[in-house]
């Protein structure tokens, strides 16, 4: 009987998409802030308003903005190379919710400011924390094998 915890080969290559996908956009969104302010400025309009507007505000003296910059850009190499994913999609869930917190407005609760891509965005980077997406074609798979114990024979 096959193992209840093994995760199907398609199941598998869906999570690696979603994984490769979620580090692009995040690569690039680090991407376009810190080197390329016009380009930051394109993408805003695009998607992820509330995020973009976040990261590309000026800091006003403080450090979040350089810090969630840089932290966007690593995060997105780290999904993409599958190194550490479930401490960067930790790392990730916390920036997002960040930036979405303070856009939601407590007056007028209403479903759709929490149906956005924010929160889309947290909730695949909560897929990828349970299904430990680095172990699928990524180096977190390398990483678990050379530290796991060998079984005495």
């Amino acid at each position: 009987m096959a193992n209840p915890s093994k995760i199907s080969h398609p199941l598998r290559s869906a999570i690696f998409l979603l994984r490769l996908a979620i580090g692009l956009n995040f690569f690039y969104f680090g991407f376009a802030v810190l080197f390329n302010p016009a380009l930051g400025k394109g993408v805003r309009a695009q998607s992820f308003n509330n995020l973009y507007a976040w990261l590309s505000a000026p800091a006003a003296g403080g450090w979040v903005q350089p810090f969630a910059q840089w932290a966007f850009l690593v995060i997105g190499a780290c999904l993409i190379l599958g190194l550490a994913v479930r401490l960067v999609s930790a790392i990730g869930i916390g920036i997002t919710l960040l930036s979405f917190l303070p856009s939601v407005s407590y007056t007028a609760l209403n479903l759709m400011q929490f149906i956005n891509g924010e929160v889309i965005l947290i909730l695949c980077l909560v897929v990828l924390f349970l299904a430990n997406a680095g172990t699928y074609l990524g180096f977190d798979n390398i990483v678990h094998v050379s530290f796991r114990k060998k079984r005495p024979e």
